[in-house]
């Protein structure tokens, strides 16, 4: 049996789809106050783990003052936050974008660049951060 909070969960986000309040280029943001949460805020100082998997990527980061665990593929960018590293482990992915084309096909579009995701919500990264992220994506290549 489908929990009623998951029912309602997958309602919301269909009709987010259908009736998008925001968009950035050809993504569709699922979920309005997360979006404006993050947007223009986020100054990532640690990219501490890539892991490039075939079909999607998962990036670790580190702020000031947060954790994330960031999941995306050409369909869909999710994330995760927590206070603690071990917070990352327990708590459950928010929906940020989907991608436009979900509405017309199903075919895997090419996994984004994280560094035109952080382009899209016009976050920050550090010098370190971009040093970390550029050494870490080479080495799982």
């Amino acid at each position: 049996m489908i929990d009623d909070s998951f029912e309602l969960k997958l309602k919301e986000y269909y009709h987010k789809i259908n009736n998008p309040k925001y968009k950035i280029d050809n993504w569709i943001v699922a979920d309005d106050t997360l979006y404006l949460s993050l947007k223009n805020k986020l100054k990532i100082s640690s990219v501490l783990a890539v892991n490039k998997y075939i079909n999607e990527d998962l990036i670790i980061i580190e702020t000031k003052n947060e954790y994330y665990a960031i999941k995306y593929n050409g369909n869909f960018i999710c994330l995760k936050k927590s206070e603690t590293e071990y917070g990352l482990v327990t708590g459950e992915y928010q929906l940020l974008a989907i991608h436009m084309s979900i509405l017309k096909e199903v075919t895997q579009k090419k996994i984004p660049k994280f560094n035109n995701i952080c382009k899209m919500f016009n976050w920050s990264l550090t010098n370190k951060a971009k040093e970390e992220l550029s050494y870490k994506y080479l080495t799982k290549t």
